[in-house]
């Protein structure tokens, strides 16, 4: 199992489909296609799709509508998966006759095509992830932090590797209590933040540091420096007061710098934590995540302090 989830593409155009794995790849997601109704059929069952594109006018059996057909087989064989009708065609009787069929959302092929698929898979994938994190008992989910964190270290492309790191924090830190309320990929039109967690812990140390905890996750490749580090401060300090804690994730370590910046410097009330791998295998490696947690804002405080 993953909390990633899995695209299918159901579309017989090929330029379609190349763009299809081209947008989505580059956010991180897993894509897999096919171009015929029976090879859709054929894989509805399969576990981990997270949203399934299909394209109302694929041709076949059914007609030229055939991929509007295919929702209620979708719909029925993949349950947990988020259905978008795609089709250059969009009228109303289709519109509605999808939204019948219990599919989540519709794509038109138009000018904002690129802009709103992304939006759309991007809503659908989360809404995916939040049944399939809830459900999820405490020895599935310790598993699936280990393997999340396995695979971030393994995979190639720096894409899949970023939202894999995006996944592993929001996977830790919901297993934390009081921050079960987390969400990845919050943004505005000005800003980005990769993790936000929502503050309802009861331990009085964690209830001083504001409503939000922040995450940034940064490269893998090579040690993050001082301007980083000063714009997600930034972040923290634009939150109007209701976050003053960060947690800065950079599997490839830091600049000296950034430490010493880090160590020496104190423009607010915020206080940023920095985590590298060392303490990324920990964080996976406990069942005491609060504990190590608060191990390491301690360490922080008093260096800041000192």
């Amino acid at each position: 199992m993953t909390t990633a989830g899995r695209i299918l593409i159901v579309d017989d155009d090929p330029d379609f489909v190349e763009a299809y794995r081209e947008l989505l790849g580059r956010d991180g997601y897993a894509v897999e296609s096919v171009a015929t109704e029976a090879a859709a059929l054929a894989r509805f069952a399969e576990p981990d799709w997270g949203v399934i594109i299909l394209d109302q006018k694929l041709r076949g059996p059914g007609g030229p509508d055939g991929g509007l057909d295919l929702a209620a087989a979708a719909v029925r064989k993949a349950p947990e998966a988020k259905v978008i009708i795609a089709t250059g065609y969009a009228e109303a009787s289709s519109i509605k006759r999808a939204f019948t069929l219990g599919v989540y959302d519709y794509l038109e092929k138009n000018a904002l095509f690129e802009h709103f698929l992304r939006v759309k898979v991007r809503n659908a994938m989360e809404v995916w992830r939040e049944r399939h994190l809830a459900a999820l008992g405490v020895e599935q989910r310790e598993a699936e932090i280990a393997q999340t964190w396995k695979h971030a270290q393994t995979e190639g492309d720096p894409n899949k590797k970023g939202e894999l790191l995006e996944r592993l924090m929001l996977l830790v830190f919901r297993s934390i209590p009081g921050f079960e309320h987390a969400q990845v990929n919050r943004q505005n039109a000005l800003e980005e933040i990769d993790v936000v967690v929502q503050n309802n812990s009861t331990d009085p140390l964690w209830q001083k540091e504001g409503s939000y905890l922040l995450i940034e996750c940064k490269h893998w490749s090579k040690p993050v420096g001082v301007p980083e580090l000063k714009l997600f401060r930034q972040k923290i300090e634009d939150r109007y007061g209701r976050s003053a804690l960060g947690f800065f994730i950079a599997p490839g370590g830091y600049a000296d710098t950034t430490r010493i910046e880090a160590l020496t410097r104190r423009p607010s009330d915020s206080l940023v934590v920095l985590l590298g791998r060392a303490e990324l295998d920990q964080l996976v490696a406990t069942r005491d995540r609060n504990g190590l947690l608060k191990q390491l804002h301690a360490k922080a405080v008093i260096a800041e302090g000192g």
